[in-house]
This record gives structure tokens, C-alpha cells and sequence, in this order.
């Protein structure tokens, strides 16, 4: 039987989106399933080593206006959650599914994204696997279900 794929394609970069690739990506990785991430824009830069570990500590959500009251309640309790232990920080979700499911979870960062953001594949923290791009993303992840977020 051929493996069940899914393939996240992360664009936002702040930290509530953060949140839902590694709750996706560890549930899938949890039941048996590969997991591709395609870095592009701003996710790329989230990926950076001086960006990364800060995405859980600070105030990192894009939102509307309307939705401030509800944002800051999110980063409080993801604040909360990280200092409480009842959630890694995202660095470190990272760094848990990397060692737990390195077979199957890739993360690669789009060369295009790179080039127009000027980040060496040097400045992301080291869960980063490689530099490919879409077609190669794609063709991992065909047949698989994929994300954008």
C-alpha cells in the first residue's frame, strides 16, 4: 500500500499559522502519513535562526483589527502554554518531529522565496533539509493531500 501524503505549502510566517502547520503536521506524521513543507514568503522567514525561536514568545499573528481582542488572547495563552510546558515552542515542535520523524517529514525552502528574500539556505535554523523547489515539492506529494497556510 502506498503511504498517505500530505503536503503543507507555508506562506503566512506568523506565529498562529505556525501553530496549525505543527498540529497538522505532527497528526499526520502520528498516523503513518509523509509530510512535505514547502517554505515560500514569509514562511521562509519564520524559518530563519533569529526569527524561529522568537515566533513563540512575541507577538507574531497577522490579523484584522476586529479580531485584536481575540489575537491577544491567543498569544497570551500560547505564552501560557510554552512557559506551563503544555506545548513546546515552536522551535522546538520542530525539533521533536524532525528526531521523531525524520524519515518521513521534510522541509524544504522555495529557491525563488530565498533569492527574493536574500536567505542563504545558511540562515535557517537546521530542520531545514534543503533548497527545492515546486516541481520537486509536488512531485513528493502527488496523489497526497496539500495545505496552504
Amino acid at each position: 500500500m502506498e503511504s498517505r501524503k500530505l503536503g503543507i505549502v507555508f506562506a503566512s510566517g506568523a506565529a498562529n499559522r505556525l501553530c496549525c502547520l505543527f498540529i497538522y503536521a505532527g497528526a499526520a506524521l502520528a498516523g503513518g502519513w509523509e509530510v512535505r513543507v514547502h517554505l515560500v514568503n514569509e514562511g521562509l522567514v519564520a524559518f530563519k535562526k533569529e526569527v524561529l525561536p522568537k515566533l513563540s514568545t512575541i507577538e507574531a499573528a497577522y490579523y484584522p483589527p476586529l479580531y485584536s481582542t481575540d489575537v491577544e488572547t491567543y498569544v497570551g495563552n500560547l505564552r501560557e502554554f510554552v512557559n506551563s510546558g503544555k506545548l513546546p515552542d515552536w522551535h522546538s515542535f520542530l525539533k521533536q518531529l524532525k528526531g521523531d520523524f525524520k524519515d518521513r517529514f521534510k522541509v524544504y525552502a522555495c529557491p525563488y522565496a530565498a533569492a527574493l528574500y536574500n536567505v542563504r539556505k545558511e540562515d535557517l535554523v537546521e530542520e531545514v533539509d534543503e533548497v527545492r523547489g515546486a516541481e520537486s515539492f509536488l512531485e513528493e506529494v502527488y496523489g497526497g493531500v496539500v495545505m496552504y497556510l
